[in-house]
């Protein structure tokens, strides 16, 4: 991703979730870069949707054990390290509680996959058009190719999450997850998690 596209995406990021930003007590956008560097560490191929020029959407699958693209990655670790211990963060202890409830994958569902969608997100004047289907769908496509057999989708109430199950996932685990996005009013409220499966090589 190219550096322009990412500004525009941590824009879109910061737009849509909080991403830990109130309970840390971050500065600016530093939380969404964190999280955009987290996506790209940990992303195979990305797809990235735009309307002239201007990034409204994308969409990326991550494969476990992949040994590709191991420099890109070693450097989006180190930068997205560094941020985290930057003076932008000023309860580094809040950051990690917020990103630990929100890796809610259990024990016994840790060997039922072998990749997981990254991220998908889309601008929210693009909605309902079936761009968020059609970049989905190439994901699939993709991951299949790279012979990813399931698919981990972790989603949660602040996200459209029956859009997963109109394209074929299936819910496989939900827990409540205690220090969730902030409601308009700032304050931290419960909100469920969701785990869906696609199964692509079976």
């Amino acid at each position: 991703m190219k550096y322009k596209d990412m500004k525009q995406a941590v824009n879109l990021l910061a737009n849509e979730w909080d991403l830990g930003k109130t309970s840390s007590r971050a500065k600016g956008n530093v939380c969404a870069w964190i999280y955009l560097l987290e996506i790209l560490e940990e992303t195979e191929k990305m797809i990235i949707e735009k309307d002239n020029g201007r990034l409204i959407g994308f969409c990326g699958y991550a494969k476990w054990k992949s040994s590709k693209h191991i420099i890109k990655k070693k450097i989006y670790h180190i930068i997205k390290v560094i941020l985290i211990h930057s003076p932008l963060i000023r309860d580094k202890k809040a950051l990690v509680k917020y990103n630990d409830d929100y890796d809610y994958t259990p024990d016994e569902l840790q060997e039922r996959f072998d990749g997981e969608i990254s991220i998908i997100i889309l601008d929210k004047n693009y909605r309902g058009k079936g761009l968020g289907k059609k970049m989905l769908q190439k994901v699939f496509e993709y991951a299949k190719d790279d012979d990813v057999k399931c698919l981990q989708i972790l989603t949660d109430e602040s996200c459209n999450f029956r859009f997963y199950e109109r394209l074929g996932c299936r819910k496989v685990y939900e827990k409540t997850i205690p220090n969730g996005e902030p409601n308009k009013y700032g304050d931290t409220v419960s909100e469920q998690g969701y785990i869906y499966e696609k199964i692509l090589n079976g």
